[in-house]
């Protein structure tokens, strides 16, 4: 019977072992084929497999490596889950061999070293067992990001939990309008981030205008990554169950003290008497020393723990809570430790992980190993009398301090490294995904252009395309519509690629040129009771923040959507033509949406240097439809009336 369960246990191990599903001699046979078309056993889907003669993704092709991966591991869960079980089983029969032998030991029929073997055997499937659970959890989660990939490619992430809504400013000249932030938004479409310092490098891009060669920096990265399926799936089956917000701080404020001074002669002699207590307690097995003796050698202990106690206490509370965090920093370290990156600028973040010769991952997992057997000392009462025994009340604070004081001022570097390469990751996992094409900030014209642009966050399917070209001989675009017609969307649509195109992500467009703009928008403004602030209060509140941002040496571009609602007629013209024409005079770029017929004759007095473009409807047989394409002048008629109507008011 236990040969049978051993032969069973022996093929079931080796089926789910194995660090990837897509990787080495247990690959299944379903990736078997696709092997072969990468060097080194990636499957990584190759360049003519992703893009389309046009230069786009080709999502397609993304779906099926998805689902070809999605198949896999779940094969794999299947078996790993039956392993389980498995362990479960045979840790149930060691259980009832212990109790069975305890038994005839008790009764003299057998030596106690029989009740050894059945413990040894339940202590080893248990630890075997810990080994299947964690590829229990790694084959959960990764199950998990193919499911949540999928559903990204068809336009259905907005359930994902991280969305960045703790990076929400309400002062931001930008994000609020843009929605980079919050639900639906794009940091949550974005975000692979693994901990807290990815997550705030991703959210300080989006919110950040780079120089041209930054975001041309962030771009080659990007793309050097952009196929490298294995790291991002290698990352997102790194448990992700760590506080980082408690912890982050903790970890950095630890790291930033100086250590404490221990007086060398109480841990060397808990050492000491540590050793000694052992080798008594053996010995008191043996039955060659009394009890007593071993008994007065553990209250030696007690001078060197009292003497130490304050010391001892301070280090555990700064380093009680952090033990998650350090793991899950330690795993996403050794990923990009041991991963080929072939950016010259990768490569040298990766060199901060390596230090005197050890790498950066290994001094965190020695650091947790620490925190993780004080913890138990402190705190398993089965482990608390050994802990006493050896001392390690006073030796283990002790070397987690000598830690500090090797390591601690690393650990910002390692942590800024990891910041950088998760959030660059998580931006090739987007371009892996996104239906576009690579940007091109520059420095040397002031400009905007793009062809075929469309909104990055609506699914491919409903986005609709248009030009748009902004120069300085002609910086403002005034589009008149009616209501729905698409005036905001293509207002997003121009922040959004051009925030992401700063971030180094490929862009909804078949072109898109850029000069690194600083964006100044007033789209989604509202009032405030608690504040007593009205309607047009925010409105003009928020056009001489877009009018400040002049005043600095980056030229600007604006999107100012329905420009000064809110007010009559003829001060909104007024006040429009004075602030556009202020935006132009300083040398800035933008666009300006209304449905006030009005405000499109400002075009006029702009000397040729402002066009005018607008959206349109259609109402047939009393149902209104938009195309959403830009075309050229004034729109002709509003739908104001209409639209009324169809919700059921007479008018």
């Amino acid at each position: 019977m236990l040969f049978v369960w051993w032969l069973r246990v022996r093929r079931r191990w080796r089926r789910c072992s194995g660090r990837s599903v897509l990787h080495g001699r247990n690959a299944p046979p379903n990736v078997a084929a696709a092997r072969t078309r990468k060097e080194a056993g990636s499957v990584s889907v190759t360049k003519s497999e992703t893009y389309s003669e046009t230069g786009n993704a080709d999502t397609t092709a993304v779906s099926r490596e998805y689902e070809l991966r999605l198949a896999t591991w779940q094969n794999r869960l299947k078996d790993v889950r039956s392993t389980d079980r498995l362990f479960m089983q045979l840790r149930v029969a060691a259980f009832a061999a212990i109790v069975f032998t305890g038994v005839a030991w008790l009764g003299e029929v057998v030596s106690w070293y029989w009740v050894l073997l059945p413990m040894t055997a339940f202590g080893v499937l248990l630890r075997l067992q810990n080994s299947v659970i964690r590829r229990l959890q790694r084959s959960i989660a990764a199950v998990g990001y193919y499911e949540a990939a999928l559903l990204r490619l068809q336009g259905e992430w907005r359930s994902v939990p991280a969305d960045g809504a703790e990076f929400r400013d309400a002062l931001h000249p930008w994000s609020g309008d843009l929605d980079v932030f919050g639900p639906g938004s794009i940091f949550q479409r974005v975000n692979q981030c693994r901990t807290q310092p990815g997550r705030r490098r991703l959210a300080e891009w989006l919110t950040t205008v780079p120089d041209a060669d930054t975001a041309q920096m962030r771009l080659r990265e990007a793309e050097s990554l952009r196929e490298q399926l294995d790291l991002r799936e290698s990352l997102a089956v790194i448990s992700d169950t760590a506080d980082w917000r408690a912890a982050e701080a903790t970890i950095q404020l630890w790291t930033q003290e100086s250590a404490s001074i221990y007086p060398k002669w109480t841990v060397w002699s808990a050492r000491a008497v540590g050793v000694v207590s052992v080798v008594a307690l053996v010995m008191m097995v043996l039955g060659m020393v009394n009890p007593l003796t071993v008994f007065m050698l553990l209250l030696v202990q007690g001078p060197f723990v009292w003497v130490n106690r304050d010391r001892v206490a301070k280090v555990m509370r700064q380093v009680d809570s952090v033990d998650k965090a350090l793991k899950q920093l330690a795993e996403v370290t050794e990923q990009f430790e041991t991963f080929p990156l072939t950016e010259k600028t990768l490569q040298q973040l990766q060199l901060r992980f390596t230090v005197g010769g050890i790498n950066a991952s290994d001094c965190i997992r020695r650091l947790s190993t620490l925190i993780q057997w004080q913890n138990n000392a402190l705190r398993n009462q089965f482990f608390i009398p050994m802990a006493w025994a050896l001392g390690l009340f006073v030796h283990l604070p002790y070397r987690i301090d000598r830690w500090r004081a090797s390591y601690g001022d690393k650990v910002a570097e390692w942590m800024d490294a990891i910041a950088s390469l998760e959030a660059i990751t998580s931006i090739s996992g987007f371009s892996y995904e996104e239906n576009g094409c690579l940007p091109e900030i520059t420095d040397e014209k002031v400009l905007l252009t793009a062809t075929q642009l469309g909104h990055p966050l609506i699914p491919g399917s409903e986005c609709r395309l248009n030009d748009v070209s902004l120069t300085a001989e002609q910086p403002l675009i005034l589009i008149s519509g009616s209501n729905m017609s698409g005036k905001s969307t293509l207002l997003r649509a121009i922040g959004a690629n051009l925030i992401l195109a700063f971030c180094g992500a490929r862009v909804r467009a078949e072109s898109f040129v850029a000069h690194p703009f600083q964006p100044g928008t007033a789209m989604r403004v509202s009032d405030s009771l608690q504040e007593g602030r009205s309607l047009f209060f925010s409105v003009v509140q928020r056009l001489k923040s877009v009018v400040d941002l002049t005043r600095q040496d980056r030229p600007v571009l604006f999107l100012l959507d329905e420009i000064l609602s809110g007010t009559n007629s003829h001060d909104r013209r007024r006040g429009a033509e004075a602030v556009i024409h202020s935006l132009v005079e300083h040398g800035a770029l933008g666009l300006v949406t209304t449905h006030d017929l009005a405000l499109t004759r400002i075009v006029e007095s702009m000397d040729g240097r402002a066009v005018n473009k607008h959206f349109q409807d259609h109402v047939e047989d009393g149902q209104m439809s938009f195309d959403f394409q830009l075309r050229e002048g004034v729109v002709e008629r509003s739908n104001a009336i209409e639209l009324m109507r169809m919700m059921g008011l007479d008018v």
